[in-house]
């Protein structure tokens, strides 16, 4: 071989060397823009994920507070004419009775662990306790039932504020002692 065809040979392999390289080191470099997009592309799907999810919670959680409240208004106002309109005031327990329970399955749905355990004894404390005056005889005795209807509505009243305390620390990120 003469020396011009050994210097064309060391030009194209130096050449296909360097293009070989240049193709290796294309595909490492879009390789890890592909990786980075996608892994960009899953914290944002998560970021917004995390934002519906809290979203929903508060939701759930302002849900419950207001079905409670409406059943605390319902038996402060209603609870007492007991003897003389017993049957709408059943009726309409029984239509506050499932509000509550819906609101409080969307607390258990997408709650934490604190407001759901604080939102199933806010939802017993006022079934119970409702079901309960509901439950005692027509004694005629106001005394009686007036204890009895106070007595859920202390408890509604306290169990609502641990509630919501659990559901302010929840959604401000901090814990309840």
């Amino acid at each position: 071989m003469d020396s011009g065809t050994t210097t064309q040979l060391i030009t194209v392999g130096a050449t296909l060397g360097g293009v070989v390289l240049t193709l290796l080191t294309t595909t490492l470099v879009e390789s890890r823009k592909l990786k980075a997009t996608r892994r960009a592309e899953a914290e944002k799907r998560a970021a917004e994920h995390a934002a519906w999810l809290r979203d929903e919670r508060v939701k759930a959680y302002a849900g419950l507070s207001n079905a409670s409240e409406e059943a605390f208004q319902l038996i402060r106002s209603e609870f007492f004419r007991l003897p003389e309109n017993r049957a709408e005031i059943e009726a309409r327990w029984r239509e506050r009775r499932n509000e509550l329970r819906k609101a409080h399955n969307q607390v258990a749905l997408f709650g934490t662990e604190e407001p759901r355990r604080r939102g199933k004894e806010l939802w017993k404390v006022a079934r119970n306790g409702a079901n309960d005056v509901l439950a005692e005889p027509d004694s005629g005795e106001a005394k009686v039932r007036r204890a009895g209807i106070d007595r859920v509505l202390t408890g509604i009243s306290e169990a609502g504020d641990r509630f919501l305390e659990a559901c302010r620390a929840d959604v401000q990120g901090t814990t309840t002692d």
